[in-house]
């Protein structure tokens, strides 16, 4: 005689009924990790883009057009050095922006300071975009880009799947879809 097939359970159903609800203390402090973490996020991945398609526009001049054909063919340890120009020419700015936040002037340095991170980006993402085939032949450069590469894909993994990312996220997606919308209705394109 056989037996009964045992009754199966939903799998969560018994983790489900042992979790304990999250204390208000781990929801704020979630909260106060996702808020800035959704904020950077966003605003990188935007800059990224944003900067890619600018610094490509800028491309198309004829100057800017032969100074990229000639960094696109530099050998490794030449691309590392025109790779890391744009950090060395900005950092004095940085520390200056740090001077003035130091000295009472806040605004003023983190306005320095938030220029500084634009222009920086646009021409270090331009640079990496042309040199990067060089860059990757270097063997501990090509370790270091994929360790930083799997580490900001864990943490932005971390990061997207608290609720309260989420819902900044979808806040900041409709914001950024009217803010399109109003360009298009004010510029007329």
């Amino acid at each position: 005689m056989s037996e009964p097939a045992p009754v199966l359970s939903e799998p969560n159903a018994k983790s489900d009924s042992n979790r304990k609800p999250k204390s208000w203390l781990r929801r704020i402090s979630g909260a106060l990790i996702a808020i800035p973490a959704a904020l950077w996020i966003f605003l990188e991945e935007w800059l990224w883009d944003s900067m890619l398609v600018f610094m490509a526009w800028l491309g198309r001049l004829p100057p800017v057009r032969w100074l990229e054909g000639q960094l696109s063919k530099l050998p490794p340890y030449a691309a590392l050095v025109a790779f890391l120009i744009p950090v060395v020419v900005l950092l004095p700015f940085k520390l200056a922006a740090f001077w003035l936040i130091a000295h009472s002037q806040a605004f003023l340095g983190a306005l320095v300071f938030i220029i500084a991170k634009i222009i920086g980006t646009a021409f270090l993402a331009r640079i990496f975009s042309l040199t990067k085939n060089a860059l990757m032949t270097i063997h501990w450069f090509a370790r270091a880009y994929i360790a930083v590469i799997d580490w900001k894909q864990r943490i932005y993994a971390y990061v997207r799947a608290i609720p309260t990312y989420q819902r900044i996220r979808a806040t900041l997606t409709v914001a950024k879809v009217r803010v399109k919308a109003w360009w298009r209705a004010m510029v007329g394109s």
